[in-house]
C-alpha cells in the first residue's frame, strides 16, 4: 500500500523463498497505490531476490545519492583500495536498487525472476542487476541516476554470469521496454583502479561462470533478448554486450551516451553470435555510434547512425538524422518518438526474429510496409489504431497467467462483436490465430511449447491491444 518503506540495516525486502512453475510469488503495488522503497546506511541491496519463480512489480525505489558527496565516496574507495574492511560503512556508498542473485558463495542461483513496471533511481550502486541467475526478465522499468558513487562499476541494468538451470538454447533472459538515463560511474572500479561501466544496459560475461577465467567452466547456453529500450545520457554505453554470446539487440534507441568513459552508444565487445539490428544510435558530439566487431558472428544490420563516428557499417545500415520529436538529455522532456519525415520509418529488417512484434508502448509492428528502426514504431495520424487506443487495453483480463492448457479471457461487458486473437512468440512469429465469438471465454493453448508469448487482440470498437502471457 501507499507508504515509504525504508531500511538502514539490511534489505527492505529480502526474498529467499520460491514459488513454483504453476504458482509464481508476486510482490506488487496494490491497485491505485504507489509504495516507495528507500535504503541507506548498512544496506548493500534495497531489494534482494534469491528465490525462484518471483515477480516484483510496481514499486518506486529511491537511493541515497542526494546525501552523498563525491569527495567522501572517493575517500571510502581509497580506504578500501588500501585494505580497509569497514564494510558496514562502505555499504552506504555502494547500495544497489534491486539485486537478483549475487557474487557470493551462498547465492541460491535463482531463476525465473521478473522485474517490471518499477522506477529505480538515485542509488549510489547499480539499478537492477542479475548475477548468477537464469530466466531473468527486466521489462517496462524506468532506471536513472544510478551507479554514481560505487566502487564496483555498476550500471543501470546488468546481467552478469548467468548460469544454466537447464539445457535450453532459446531466449532465457529478456531486457525490454525500459528507459535508462543518466546512469554513470564517477568512482574508479576497485578491481582495475580506473573508471568503468556506468552503462544503460550491459549483458556481461556469459562465456564462463562467475569466478572462472576464459576457457574454464561451462559457458551459458541460453539466448538473451534486448529490445525496445531507450538509453540516453549514460556515462557508459547505452547498450552493450561484453564477453557475452548469443545476444540479440533489436529495435533499441540510444542517444548521447559515453559521457564519462567514452563507450559507443551500442556495441559488442569480444562476443560471438550477437545481432545488432534495427537500432538507432545518435552519438553525443565527438562520440562513437558503435565500434568495429572482432568476430564475423557479431552482426550489424538495418541500423541508423548519426552525429558520431561509425566504427562499422553492416548490411542496410544508414547514416541520417532520425528526427526525434524532442531531442533532450532531460528525462522529463525527452521524446524519442519519430517525426513523420524520419528516415527510420519502414526501414527496419522484416525478417523473422530481426524485429520486435510490438514497440516500447505496445504498438504492433509493422505499421507500414516494414518495421521502423528504433524503440518506437511510427503511428500515422491517419491510422485508426492510435497510440491512445493501443494503450487503452480495452479492459481485458487474462488468467491464469502462467497457463498450462486453457487461457481465460475476460472482456469488457459491452463487447458484442466477434474479435480476432493472434498469438506471437518472442521472435514475432504468429503461432496461433483465430476469430472468436464474443461469448467465448477460453483459448486452448495446450499445444504451445513452454515460453513467453504475446497475445494481440483486435476488437472492432476498442482497436488493438497487446498482452503477455507465459505458457508452462
Amino acid at each position: 500500500m501507499n507508504g515509504l518503506y525504508s531500511s538502514t540495516s539490511g534489505p527492505v525486502l529480502n526474498i529467499t523463498g520460491s514459488g513454483t512453475p504453476e504458482g509464481y510469488i508476486t510482490f506488487k503495488a496494490m491497485p491505485g497505490h504507489q509504495p516507495r522503497i528507500t535504503a541507506s546506511g548498512n544496506v548493500w541491496n534495497a531489494v534482494s531476490i534469491n528465490g525462484s519463480y518471483i515477480v516484483l512489480e510496481g514499486f518506486e525505489l529511491i537511493g541515497n545519492n542526494a546525501n552523498i558527496t563525491y569527495e567522501k565516496a572517493f575517500a571510502i574507495y581509497t580506504e578500501a583500495a588500501n585494505g580497509g574492511k569497514n564494510w558496514s560503512v562502505y555499504a552506504n556508498y555502494n547500495t544497489n536498487g534491486i539485486s537478483i542473485g549475487g557474487p557470493r558463495d551462498e547465492t541460491k542461483f535463482p531463476h525465473h525472476v521478473t522485474i517490471r513496471n518499477c522506477k529505480v533511481h538515485d542509488f549510489p550502486g547499480g539499478g537492477i542487476s542479475s548475477i548468477q541467475a537464469d530466466y531473468t526478465t527486466i521489462e517496462n522499468n524506468v532506471v536513472y541516476n544510478n551507479g554514481w558513487y560505487m566502487m564496483y562499476a555498476g550500471s543501470g541494468i546488468s546481467i552478469l554470469n548467468p548460469f544454466n538451470s537447464d539445457k535450453a538454447t532459446t531466449y532465457k533472459n529478456i531486457v525490454r521496454n525500459n528507459i535508462c538515463s543518466s546512469n554513470k560511474t564517477t568512482i574508479p572500479w576497485i578491481s582495475l583502479k580506473r573508471l568503468s561501466d556506468g552503462n544503460g544496459i550491459i549483458i556481461d560475461v556469459n562465456q564462463y561462470p562467475y569466478g572462472a577465467k576464459a576457457g574454464e567452466g561451462q559457458p551459458y547456453g541460453g539466448r538473451t533478448l534486448v529490445e525496445n529500450n531507450v538509453c540516453f545520457n549514460n556515462g557508459g554505453s547505452g547498450i552493450h554486450s561484453f564477453l557475452a554470446d548469443h545476444v540479440d539487440i533489436i529495435n533499441n534507441t540510444a542517444y548521447h551516451n559515453g559521457t564519462v568513459v567514452g563507450y559507443p552508444d551500442i556495441f559488442t565487445n569480444q562476443c560471438k553470435d550477437v545481432n545488432i539490428i534495427n537500432n538507432i544510435m545518435y552519438a553525443r558530439e565527438g562520440g562513437d555510434c558503435n565500434s568495429r566487431p572482432r568476430s564475423a558472428t557479431e552482426v550489424y544490420s538495418n541500423n541508423l547512425y548519426f552525429n558520431g563516428k561509425v566504427g562499422f557499417q553492416g548490411s542496410n545500415d544508414m547514416i541520417a538524422d532520425p528526427q526525434f520529436m524532442n531531442l533532450s538529455t532531460d528525462l522529463a522532456t525527452a521524446n524519442f518518438k519519430l517525426k513523420k519525415s524520419s528516415p527510420a520509418i519502414d526501414q527496419g529488417s522484416s525478417l523473422k526474429g530481426q524485429y520486435s512484434a510490438v514497440d516500447i508502448v505496445g504498438t504492433p509492428r509493422p505499421q507500414g510496409g516494414k518495421p521502423d528502426r528504433g524503440a518506437y514504431e511510427f503511428v500515422s495520424e491517419n491510422v485508426s489504431t492510435s497510440s491512445s487506443t493501443l494503450l487503452a487495453k480495452a479492459k481485458v483480463i487474462l488468467y491464469p497467467n502462467p497457463v498450462k492448457e486453457k487461457l481465460s479471457i475476460r472482456l469488457a461487458d459491452h463487447q458484442s462483436s466477434p474479435y480476432r486473437v493472434d498469438i506471437l512468440d518472442t521472435l514475432g512469429a504468429t503461432v496461433q490465430q483465430q476469430t472468436i465469438a464474443p461469448q467465448t471465454k477460453e483459448l486452448d493453448v495446450a499445444a504451445l511449447p513452454a515460453g513467453l508469448y504475446l497475445l494481440v487482440l483486435y476488437q472492432k470498437d476498442q482497436g488493438t491491444s497487446v498482452y503477455k502471457f507465459v505458457k508452462q
